[in-house]
């Protein structure tokens, strides 16, 4: 299996006999609980990084506790965990959840309790999930897919948090609208990212995604790198009237890889089908060696 597949099934599905980690504690996934003054339960304050597994070994582990450790400095949470600590801990997580296929790791980081039900003490609690991935559509890859946009921005850019509120009444107004995504659009039009996704179009022949105001994506990171001897590559925001023009789109995350886009709201990109720019990241992505970077 490739590190960026175009779709993926697990032959094991969630169950009691996950093994969650909480709180300095391994757990059954039915008994693991933290208590109800969490500041994560009472204000949504946390932070949360996903990653995937290769042949049973995350994937860009320390990129992505680094960026859980950024998100965690941006919305003011304190670690007492190093990234080592951390690490160790993902590493025996899984390996208490040998059995399946392929696996999602969840790092979450909650508020910790809170006397006032507001102000964190400085006891955050650190839960990690290992959990079989989903299932992706083929026909993603083969025949692109609908996003559609919407008027919302990420709180706080750069910080992967918890709080989901905005990005899942989105994404319930895209199935409502048969599409996969939904863009996060200003008041000036101006599109960063998706709400679990990062963003690119060609422009005439020049990749363009924007570099600020975004969760910069594991994932997107090496699009870049092997998109760059393969195009001129344009780092700034895209405005809805060039998206709904560009040649090609499409989007990128740690579970989808590059998806095309066809469809933007009621416009037709292009000509209606993934493009052959957008095929030739999809190739480069799928022979790029994931043991580089999945400890293989």
């Amino acid at each position: 299996m490739k590190l960026f597949p175009g779709h993926w099934e697990n032959k094991k599905t969630v169950d009691k006999k996950n093994i969650y980690y909480v709180n300095g504690k391994f757990v059954e996934a039915d008994k693991a609980v933290i208590p109800v003054d969490d500041l994560a339960v009472l204000r949504g304050l946390g932070v949360c990084d996903l990653m995937r597994t290769f042949n049973g070994m995350p994937c860009f582990l320390e990129e992505h506790i680094a960026r859980l450790e950024t998100s965690a400095e941006k919305i003011g949470l304190t670690l007492p965990w190093s990234g080592e600590t951390i690490e160790k801990i993902v590493l025996e997580t899984l390996e208490r959840n040998s059995d399946m296929d392929n696996a999602n790791i969840r790092i979450i980081i909650t508020g910790g309790s809170s006397s006032d039900f507001m102000t964190p003490r400085g006891e955050p609690r650190l839960i990690i999930l290992v959990t079989p991935m989903p299932s992706i559509p083929a026909h993603w890859y083969t025949h692109g897919v609908k996003v559609i946009t919407t008027l919302s921005q990420r709180s706080i850019p750069g910080a992967k948090s918890i709080s989901y509120i905005s990005a899942s009444l989105a994404l319930k107004k895209a199935r409502e609208q048969n599409a996969m995504e939904a863009l996060l659009m200003d008041r000036d039009g101006n599109i960063p990212e998706g709400t679990t996704s990062n963003l690119f179009a060609f422009i005439d022949n020049i990749l363009v995604t924007a570099d600020t105001g975004v969760l910069e994506g594991i994932t997107r990171k090496v699009i870049l790198s092997l998109a760059e001897p393969l195009f001129p590559i344009e780092f700034r925001t895209l405005h809805i009237d060039e998206l709904l023009n560009a040649r090609e789109v499409f989007i990128s995350g740690t579970n989808k890889g590059v998806v095309p886009v066809v469809q933007i709201n009621d416009t037709v990109v292009g000509n209606g089908k993934p493009g052959k720019n957008t095929r030739k990241i999809i190739n480069a992505m799928e022979n790029h060696s994931p043991e580089l970077s999945c400890g293989g």
